[in-house]
């Protein structure tokens, strides 16, 4: 099974695959950047997280940067997937409200959008037309990428603001607003030494209720959050650079070898030198800028 790389650099950070899968080709993995898949054929599972969830042609799925996941299928069928990735930066300064479905516990935790709902039949639209355009790369292609991305992140957020009552979706964007600079301030400085006084500080709030709000919104602590930061910069460098392995934990912020070997074998399941040697034979959807 090869390893393709995928280069989502700062400007155009998107960019498309589409995958054929068989019964037990893929591993569980993540990657530091948004993923969109759209079933175009077969049926399957679609393993996000703790969650299973059964697969049919035009279902929609929503994956963020923290979810470690997995497509499969039975041994006799397979099944046709077109993925978007792209990093949410791209959302930042335009309207951060669309970041919502992938950075809000109470959004992501709804990764599958069922194929014969409007929504899902609308979104695959936008997908298929994203998938062709950045295939052909014609003139303009990118404004039409990015439009109906935008578009899409819409319409995702939309659907999953109808799913909370007034209360909750108060609260959640209340909470969303709070929290935002400090997932901007952590993503500038993960590899520093910071600690959560730090964060709290920067948003003017307590480190109790920053604390709060990471689990309320994110999902992680302040402490988890980081260290998942920290591992999946780690595992770019493992698989973009030559540098030995125990420089790696340096420039990925860990302020120890121990600390860096503990964090990355409990989130990956295997020592860094296991996944630099192995996850270019296993992992196929591992792609890393």
């Amino acid at each position: 099974m090869r390893k393709e790389k995928m280069d989502l650099d700062h400007a155009f950070p998107i960019d498309m695959a589409r995958r054929t899968i068989r019964a037990n080709t893929v591993t569980k993995h993540w990657h530091p950047f948004v993923e969109l898949g759209y079933c175009i054929e077969g049926e399957g599972w679609f393993h996000i997280n703790d969650e299973t969830y059964p697969v049919r042609p035009g279902d929609v799925f929503v994956v963020n940067q923290t979810q470690p996941h997995i497509a499969n299928c039975d041994p006799d069928k397979m099944c046709r997937f077109l993925f978007i990735y792209f990093r949410p930066s791209i959302l930042e300064t335009s309207e951060p409200e669309l970041l919502l479905p992938f950075n809000s516990k109470s959004f992501v935790i709804r990764n599958q959008i069922i194929g014969h709902l409007p929504i899902a039949q609308e979104i695959g639209r936008l997908m298929l037309g994203m998938g062709e355009e950045l295939e052909q790369k014609q003139i303009g292609y990118k404004s039409y990428v990015v439009g109906a991305l935008q578009q899409t992140c819409v319409l995702l957020a939309r659907y999953y603001r109808s799913l909370l009552s007034e209360q909750e979706w108060n609260v959640t964007l209340t909470s969303f607003n709070r929290i935002f600079p400090a997932l901007q301030f952590i993503k500038e400085h993960y590899t520093e030494t910071i600690h959560l006084e730090d964060v709290a500080a920067h948003i003017s709030l307590s480190p109790s209720r920053t604390y709060h709000l990471f689990k309320e919104i994110i999902g992680d602590g302040f402490k988890e959050y980081l260290i998942k930061m920290r591992v999946k910069e780690a595992q770019r460098l493992l698989i973009g650079s030559d540098i030995p392995v125990t420089d790696v934990f340096l420039q990925s912020g860990f302020p120890n070898h121990a600390s860096f070997y503990r964090s990355f074998q409990q989130l990956v399941k295997m020592t860094p030198r296991q996944y630099r040697s192995s996850v270019g034979a296993t992992a196929d959807f591992m792609n890393f800028p």
